[in-house]
């Protein structure tokens, strides 16, 4: 293959079908708007650091576009570019292999592809973009001001579309009002909050000794548990693919006498739909059984636990539940 060749596949690659790859997945993400597409390791990363998950999205779909303004308008840094964010992807995805994540959430979770696929699609671009990727010719050497105000322009248009789309697409919505009937029940929320279209927990441990209707999950909610206010109620938070969550009912949760201190309430499996097509059954218990609300992207770590006494929440845990509801492991 010709040096001229070369350069003109490398061009093509560099120019148009990397940045195009790279948008398609930026355009997926902005429409699904949901943290729960971070790589894992993102995610772990964000809460172990007090990261807010939802900015840290749309910053890196921010950066995303950034990238594909230069790789489309700077020529002169389009290879350098392409070879950075290819080889940035695949850094992340044999990351999320590494922790055996089940789908790379590249496309925003609307299209399931697990993330050896993707690894394969990035990993061919990547040697793509150093093999085929023809050397600049030496040329008089311009300067670097106009490409950093290029650079500065197109990073403030990155993060200006990125936030701009998530008010635009995913605006907070409006949740109808149980009517109570003349009939006093104190576990109806007179004023529940309007749904955001993604929440999760920042810290859950943070949670402990605040009243339970201080925290924004029961203020999202149109109907409480009941027995908050009791000397000790148990609040787990489950899915039902979880097969932690299976294992937690069918060992656990139906002993009666636990159980009847137990409110388990249903995650969503996806903003608009309650029950996945793959869920387990559910076992006879005596827990009391809610749903979180549709319409919202709950990003939680099943099973969420709150043990919660005399109306303060003394303990709270992601992904266990043994520990707040005082178990031997």
């Amino acid at each position: 293959m010709t040096g001229s060749v070369r350069g003109k596949i490398g061009m093509v690659l560099c120019r148009i079908v990397v940045p195009a790859w790279v948008l398609t997945g930026a355009i997926f993400k902005l429409l699904s708007g949901t943290p729960a597409t971070l790589p894992t390791i993102f995610q772990d990363l964000a809460k172990d650091m007090g990261v807010p998950m939802d900015p840290l999205l749309y910053t890196l779909i921010a950066l995303e576009l950034f990238a594909i303004g230069v790789m489309v308008l700077v020529g002169r840094f389009a290879r350098l570019m392409a070879g950075f964010m290819l080889g940035s992807f695949c850094l992340i995805l044999i990351g999320e292999m590494i922790n055996n994540a089940a789908s790379c959430g590249c496309f925003g979770g609307k299209i399931d592809i697990k993330p050896w696929q993707m690894l394969v699609v990035d990993g061919t671009l990547l040697l793509g973009v150093i093999f085929l990727g023809a050397k600049r010719p030496k040329t008089k050497t311009t300067g670097m001001t106009a490409p950093a105000v290029m650079g500065l322009v197109l990073l403030i248009l990155g993060f200006g579309v990125s936030f701009g789309a998530k008010f635009l697409l995913h605006p907070p919505k409006k949740q109808e009002v149980i009517q109570n009937g003349g009939n006093v029940d104190k576990t109806i929320n007179p004023h529940p909050m309007d749904l955001p279209a993604n929440w999760y927990f920042d810290d859950i441990g943070s949670l402990v000794g605040k009243p339970w209707r201080e925290l924004e999950i029961f203020k999202l909610m149109p109907r409480w548990p009941s027995d908050m206010d009791g000397e000790k109620r148990y609040v787990v938070f489950y899915s039902r693919t979880c097969d932690h969550c299976e294992e937690m009912f069918l060992y656990d949760l139906t002993d009666p006498a636990l159980g009847s201190m137990v409110t388990a309430i249903q995650m969503p499996d996806t903003a608009d739909t309650l029950m996945p097509d793959n869920a387990w059954e559910m076992p006879d218990t005596e827990c009391e059984l809610m749903e979180l609300p549709l319409g919202c992207d709950w990003v939680l770590s099943p099973p969420a636990t709150l043990r919660i006494e005399n109306g303060i929440v003394t303990c709270g845990t992601e992904g266990d539940h043994t520990q707040c509801m005082e178990l031997d492991e």
